[in-house]
């Protein structure tokens, strides 16, 4: 797959100069080396912080921002003290849009140049944050411009929500693009996974474009086997469980396997295969073949592949 390299937002917020200082509530991001008397050592205050700022958590964001601008980077501006990695957690919390993670995106390359690198953990937080802000196209963009920004994506988890963020309402391009950044950072093959490759597949199937139908036929038959070997299950109930990280990969499985079966369906093509294992995970099983045909016969709903016909429940 070849990589695809998108262009950002046209309209990228300009850093304000603001007060540097570590906010009190952040002190234990920061090295405990004290700061030195020299005013030349520190960034100049902002008159306007209060004014253009007056949102506590966003103003706590710039502060802190502006923080590790100040502190990182070939040439620093405030030379004493180190700030610690667990500050990009902080970050990324803190942001409440997407210009918001823009503008932390525009420090990562200091980050490098400090001779700094990025945990799985933090690529898997920014990945998230991006979705929840509406902003995944940021998330491709910086882990597709490794030599820029220097944050690799080194988690299978934070690929498959990169994946996630992007099949349902992106074009088909995006994901492709994604899809290829596992081989580029060296993770597991798209298809060796269940959910990535089911969401591949599905947006591939859902597009009109070409190439993509290729890529779905190449998709196909590896999704078929990978189910084969995946012991179905049914799908995690109850808002509390549904709401874990954790449960995530199962939840975004079934969801692109009844996407492909929609999708399917419209085509007028069946995904016997697909009902098959997801009416499995549920306790129930489909009839034989000749029932399957009869019950298709004497259809008295929407018409429908032979395939998609009613599942009744599985014997005791």
């Amino acid at each position: 797959m070849s990589f695809l390299k998108l262009s950002g937002s046209s309209n990228r917020p300009t850093q304000t100069s603001i007060l540097a200082r570590s906010p009190r509530d952040d002190d234990d991001l920061f090295s405990d080396e004290s700061e030195p008397k020299d005013k030349s050592q520190k960034a100049p205050k902002s008159k306007h912080l209060t004014s253009k700022f007056s949102n506590p958590r966003e103003r706590k964001l710039i502060e802190l921002l502006q923080f590790v601008s100040d502190r990182t980077g070939r040439v620093k501006v405030v030379k004493a003290g180190q700030v610690r990695s667990s500050v990009w957690l902080r970050l990324f919390q803190l942001a409440t849009k997407a210009e918001h993670l823009e503008s932390i995106a525009e420090i990562f390359p200091k980050w490098r140049e400090s001779g700094k690198s990025f945990s799985a953990l933090e690529a898997e937080m920014f990945v998230r944050r991006c979705e929840e802000l509406e902003c995944p196209l940021l998330a491709l963009k910086v882990f597709g411009d490794h030599p820029k920004y220097g944050f690799g994506l080194t988690s299978l988890s934070a690929a498959r929500n990169l994946l996630h963020s992007l099949y349902e309402k992106y074009p088909v391009e995006n994901t492709v693009a994604a899809a290829s950044l596992f081989g580029v950072y060296k993770l597991p093959p798209v298809t060796s996974d269940p959910a990535c490759s089911a969401m591949l597949y599905a947006a591939c199937v859902r597009s009109k474009n070409k190439n993509a139908g290729l890529l779905g036929r190449d998709l196909r038959l590896p999704l078929k086997e990978l189910l084969e070997k995946t012991k179905p299950f049914a799908e995690p109930k109850g808002s509390i469980v549904r709401a874990l990280y954790s449960t995530k990969p199962d939840i975004w499985l079934l969801e692109a396997l009844r996407d492909i079966k929609e999708t399917k369906r419209e085509q007028g093509r069946g995904t016997w295969w697909i009902t098959e294992w997801i009416c499995k995970g549920e306790g129930r099983e489909l009839p034989p073949l000749p029932e399957r045909r009869y019950q298709a016969k004497f259809w008295t709903g929407p018409p429908g592949p032979v395939e998609d016909a009613r599942p009744i429940p599985a014997s005791a």
